[in-house]
């Protein structure tokens, strides 16, 4: 059976954002995490909201696990530390003016192995969730795999690093809701699988981030 491969640099880094993430509070930073069910214990797509280039690490500290994030192949050469993140966790480049056939088929085998693999619907980092229609590659591998599709919204990461500040870093409170696992086979018989899980993901996230909107301003 293959096993999921993450390497020895993968697992140092994942390894690595607890304790950063403790050093990060002590200098004025605050993480909430709230899960509303257990994690998988097998290979699963996860699908977050995308407001800042933190939101890959928040997300694997949120799950306590590696995660393999498709990350578009235009962000690849725009920055050294990005550069070495990307490679250090071995993202997957994705194409944003093609159909992603390699990329899809590198995430595939990856699931097939146990692995997670890390998907941003949005397509970008958006300044307002809902501004853009979410894309349907997310769904499409937790269906093609046959594995489920797990939901995080993150709240305030925009305010850590904003997007129109490049890798800049301010002080902020980031709150993350990991969500109830979709499962796939629900969407088999309707006309539209994909859209139709993608549809219940879209819901799921408007849920979770009006509540943490709300819980906000408490």
């Amino acid at each position: 059976m293959f096993q999921p491969d993450y390497g020895l640099g993968v697992r140092l880094a994942w390894g690595a954002l607890w304790p950063t993430l403790r050093g990060l509070g002590a200098l004025g930073f605050k993480y909430e995490i709230e899960r509303r069910a257990s994690i998988p214990k097998g290979p699963f797509v996860v699908a977050a909201n995308h407001a800042s280039h933190l939101d890959p690490p928040i997300v694997g500290v949120a799950l306590v696990r590696p995660v393999r994030f498709l990350t578009l192949d235009d962000l690849w050469g725009t920055s050294s530390v990005l550069d070495a993140a990307f490679k250090v966790t071995k993202a997957i480049p994705l194409s944003r003016t093609r159909y992603p056939l390699s990329a899809m088929r590198t995430a595939l085998t990856h699931l097939a192995a146990g692995g997670r693999i890390g998907v941003f619907p949005e397509g970008r980092r958006a300044r307002v969730w809902g501004e853009s229609r979410p894309k349907r590659g997310a769904a499409w591998l937790a269906l093609r795999a046959g594995v489920p599709m797990l939901p995080v919204a993150i709240f305030g990461a925009d305010e850590a690093m904003p997007i129109e500040e490049g890798l800049s870093i301010h002080r902020a409170k980031i709150s993350v809701v990991v969500g109830r696992a979709l499962d796939p086979a629900r969407h088999f018989s309707t006309n539209d699988p994909v859209g139709s899980l993608t549809e219940a993901w879209r819901q799921q996230m408007t849920e979770e981030l009006d509540f943490l909107a709300a819980k906000a301003v408490l």
